[in-house]
């Protein structure tokens, strides 16, 4: 864990949300709905986060995002309306299920071949075998690049999300060097796309004419917004997704006998294991929330983690009774994930494939997922899971 002497926000640091996720959104829950520590603001119930959402005015997702230095504009999450608005108003359709849908049957044909690939091993870490990969084929096919490039990809970036958040000053050699390198990849496709547009979403964006046409500029800061927050958080909803059944054997036969539910499983761990748990806004002007008065210029948190366990008749395991898409693990208001239905039709072809294809998993004993913290992404680093080869059809 960073340094607490060193650490410029150790409040936040010391949740203890490594091995109790639990126990880790009541810390930040105990202080109140809005305090300040450290001189950051968080924002920890439903009330409070609503009031942010409903009120981009005040608190800027644009202001927040300018300490990552990214050299291009990080389309939408990092634009503030009004220019925001015409961006999603460009975007929204062209992420829609109706465009999602069609991309389906090739999307599951390449979970299966992940899956096919380890089922009769026995074991697999499902980071490793599964997490990273899956996503990384879906983004390529998303925007019509090559998937015989995935490995590469997935090399760049892992060393960029390492370095988010960074000072670009303080970031090592092979973090600069894969940057350039992705950035000149992605640079190569936009001009090849102009040239020779395909059936895929980068097209789309590059096709538009007129007032909503798009610069390269702006095409290149989607599409690395997409690498930066669309892949190591579903690598980390499928992380945790599986985590969570291999604990649960009668859960994992529910959901093989009616797989209507897994479903409902999906909603209840991305609400108990949002990987991005906390998104940062600065106030543009004096505030007040839930009576707590915020200066202008105040960095905040929204800590979703927490109040997605508020008002919630068992809020701390999983429950699939009361499971709905009411939680906050995709934001809200005008900065809601672009992605959302992508990912929720990546989980759903993931858990569809892993359990028509495996017998029931538990975890590899003497193994215990942890996610490390401080960080960007709330992630587990490992699962390791075991079953039985000779069970596996």
């Amino acid at each position: 864990m960073t340094d607490v002497l060193n650490d410029p926000q150790p409040f936040r640091s010391a949740a203890p949300l490594q091995l109790d996720r639990a126990l880790g959104w009541k810390y930040f829950t105990e202080p109140g709905e809005v305090y300040e520590r450290d001189g950051v603001w968080y924002l920890t119930s439903i009330a409070a986060i609503r009031f942010a959402h409903q009120h981009p005015e005040i608190f800027s997702s644009a202001k927040a995002f300018e300490s990552l230095g990214s050299p291009v504009p990080l389309i939408p999450i990092a634009v503030d309306p009004p220019a925001q608005i015409r961006y999603r108003r460009i975007l929204d359709p062209m992420f829609a299920p109706r465009v999602v849908t069609p991309l389906e049957p090739e999307l599951r044909r390449q979970v299966r071949e992940l899956v096919d690939a380890f089922k009769h091993r026995g074991e697999c870490e499902v980071v490793r075998d599964l997490g990273s990969l899956y996503p990384t084929s879906v983004i390529l096919t998303l925007f019509g690049m090559p998937l015989k490039d995935r490995d590469t990809f997935i090399e760049w970036t892992e060393a960029i999300i390492q370095a988010s958040g960074m000072n670009p000053a303080d970031m090592d050699e092979q973090q600069v060097n894969a940057a350039m390198n992705l950035f000149g990849y992605l640079q190569g496709y936009i001009t090849e796309k102009r040239a020779n547009p395909s059936n895929d979403s980068l097209s789309a964006v590059l096709a538009l004419t007129g007032d909503d046409a798009w610069t390269d500029e702006e095409v290149l800061g989607l599409c690395f917004l997409f690498v930066i927050a669309g892949l190591d958080t579903v690598t980390a909803s499928i992380s945790f997704l599986l985590y969570h059944l291999a604990q649960r054997p009668e859960l994992q036969r529910q959901v093989r006998d009616n797989p209507d539910l897994g479903g409902k499983v999906i909603e209840e761990i991305l609400r108990l294991e949002l990987p991005a748990p906390m998104t940062p806004r600065v106030t543009l002007s004096d505030t007040e929330v839930c009576g707590v008065k915020i200066p202008a210029g105040a960095f905040a948190f929204l800590v979703l983690g927490s109040a997605n366990r508020e008002e919630r008749p068992i809020a701390d395991d999983v429950d699939v009774d009361n499971a709905d898409r009411g939680h906050l693990s995709f934001g809200g208001g005008i900065h809601r994930c672009l992605g959302s239905h992508l990912a929720r039709r990546e989980l759903k072809l993931m858990l569809e494939e892993v359990m028509n294809a495996l017998p029931e998993f538990s975890l590899a004993p003497g193994t215990q997922p942890a996610c490390t913290w401080p960080a960007g992404t709330l992630h587990l680093n490992s699962v390791h899971l075991t079953w039985d080869a000779g069970a596996v059809k």
